[in-house]
């Protein structure tokens, strides 16, 4: 089977469905099918890797567009970038002929809805890769794009991306119930949650300075400092444990607009680090020496997405503390397989509280999860859309 995956950034950019779009290409060719990855010449972060506009990496084909580099963050420049990439993938999907065509949820809603009429005019089958919901995202989130016309020319443009997918895959029940409510009838929806983060290429040694001390509980939060992460709300109740556990130390690893507020409140404490955005070539390791890893949710967005972060945590045998709302699938996974802790309201004293819980519990003897079977999964999802 022909398959084309596409998304806007893709190795060595860094971004994190990059590198797990990485791993389903290369469970697909393992599986025997044909493979090949669109998507756009770096340009993620402040320092945009190179790469070259088509190559092979193994038995997965690579074909890269132009675009402008997004180090300056200028609103401006996302935008003629989000305008070359749809047009060029648009075109370029009319001329693979394959049999499937994947797209994601970025660029929002417009991505996808490009690549399901490329499919439909092509004939080939559309998988759509839901990783947030649009515009729901805004409108929990208090965005301009979540009210209004905008909010009603998005729904109708993804639903009808969600009408034309042969297969809608999602990442949890609370997200296919809010793809289920805009009532366009059954769905065919099936729920693959990510797997876990891997460098792609050698594990680099991270600078000596941010490697835990041997003495010290570390719990870090890995990822985008966001607006849609509650990261003050998260910081402040982390920070009620700090007088009883000198040894305690809060680690924010990446970068976003969250962080000058942050580092405004917590900068100059003892027991909070910063540290800069890190290939997770670099992460990597970080990551896995931390104690707890921190999850947070603003209200509501548990509905429209699922922290790919948690499958990373659990790969690297880390508890995990989620701020999100109880009756999320998170936050009753967590509890019912012992394997974190959920505060019982957005407040900084239940945050404190559940970290207690988890600093004074033993060590849970957890195996390290293992590599999920990424193509295999894959592969019988494309097999069913036969």
């Amino acid at each position: 089977m022909k398959v084309l995956l596409t998304h806007r950034y893709f190795m060595p950019d860094s971004s994190p469905y990059g590198l797990i779009l990485q791993r389903i290409a290369k469970g697909l060719a393992a599986e025997g099918h044909e493979v090949e990855v669109f998507t756009s010449r770096p340009s993620y972060g402040r320092a945009p890797a190179k790469a070259p506009r088509r190559e092979r990496l193994g038995d997965v084909a690579v074909r890269r567009v132009w675009v402008l580099s997004e180090a300056s963050r200028n609103p401006v420049v996302r935008g003629v970038n989000l305008l070359l990439y749809c047009v060029t993938l648009f075109i370029y999907i009319l001329r693979t002929r394959a049999d499937v065509v994947t797209a994601c949820t970025y660029p929002p809603v417009l991505a996808a809805w490009i690549a399901s009429l490329a499919t439909l005019l092509s004939g080939a089958r559309f998988v759509y890769h839901i990783q947030d919901i649009h515009p729901e995202v805004s409108t929990y989130s208090g965005g301009r794009l979540g009210r209004g016309l905008a909010a009603r020319l998005l729904t109708a443009l993804d639903n009808q991306t969600l009408r034309r997918a042969v297969s809608i895959v999602t990442l949890s029940d609370d997200m296919a119930e809010t793809l289920r409510s805009r009532g366009l009838g059954p769905l065919p929806i099936t729920l693959i949650n990510n797997p876990a983060l891997e460098p792609d290429g050698k594990t680099i040694a991270p600078p000596p300075d941010l490697v835990k001390p041997a003495d010290t509980t570390r719990v870090i939060f890995a990822g985008n400092l966001g607006r849609f992460q509650n990261l003050p709300l998260l910081a402040d109740g982390v920070a009620k444990c700090f007088a009883a556990h000198p040894k305690l130390e809060l680690m924010f690893l990446g970068d976003g607009v969250a962080l000058p507020e942050l580092k405004a409140r917590w900068g100059n404490h003892p027991q909070v680090r910063f540290a800069p955005f890190l290939p997770f070539a670099q992460a990597r390791s970080i990551i896995g020496g931390a104690d707890i890893g921190l999850v947070s949710l603003e209200p509501n967005i548990y509905r429209v997405a699922y922290p790919s972060k948690v499958a990373t945590y659990r790969a690297l045998g880390l508890k995990i503390l989620a701020l999100v709302e109880p009756e999320s699938q998170l936050a009753r996974e967590l509890v019912e397989q012992d394997r974190g802790a959920a505060p019982i309201s957005p407040t900084p004293e239940a945050i404190s509280e559940a970290l207690e819980k988890l600093l004074a519990a033993p060590s849970s003897g957890h195996e390290v999860y293992g590599k999920e079977p990424t193509g295999r999964v894959w592969h019988d999802l494309l097999i069913g859309t036969q």
